[in-house]
């Protein structure tokens, strides 16, 4: 199927979904194994986060954190620091994935489109916003989104068992 936008812009997009998934499914992974330490079955971590939302692993997350280790350990810090990217993150890829994009026929450039994003909020209505982007503007949002998983996945290291020890590896 042929679209109007182009191939690049496409990429981005489906670029953002992706490592986008792929944060939320480290932290189900940390979470799961925080909570199969002892040998409980795997499946566990995933019954538990299957359904939860993103802000929602990130609670649960912090929660598990400071229950097992306490506010000022380390790891409790870095996930603080960490955090803050995590919803940086998220606010981008929703305003990726929950707008209607179209190519910006008034540009000379291929890659410029249009996002188009209605809201109805109870303080203001209806309102709709038609945000011009470029290709250099959701290669930023990639990258912020790129940047949030490697962060991520560095911190998920913490977390990983060795194969003689049933202890989370926490030391920093």
């Amino acid at each position: 199927m042929k679209i109007n936008i182009s191939d690049e812009i496409l990429v981005e997009i489906g670029k953002i979904t992706v490592v986008f998934g792929l944060i939320e499914a480290s932290l189900g992974e940390i979470i799961g194994r925080i909570i199969t330490v002892g040998g409980r079955r795997r499946e566990l971590g995933i019954i538990v986060t299957a359904e939860l939302s993103f802000r929602q692993r990130v609670s649960a997350l912090n929660s598990l954190l400071l229950l097992a280790l306490g506010k000022d350990n380390e790891v409790v810090v870095e996930f603080d620091r960490i955090k803050p990217l995590l919803f940086e993150a998220e606010q981008e890829r929703n305003t990726v994935v929950h707008s209607v994009w179209a190519k910006d026929s008034d540009a000379g450039d291929p890659h410029a489109v249009i996002r188009m994003k209605a809201t109805a909020k109870p303080r203001h209505g209806l309102r709709t916003d038609f945000v011009a982007m470029s290709l250099e503007d959701l290669r930023r949002a990639t990258n912020l989104l790129a940047t949030a998983y490697g962060q991520l996945s560095l911190f998920e290291l913490h977390f990983h068992r060795s194969s003689d020890d049933d202890r989370l590896e926490t030391d920093a």
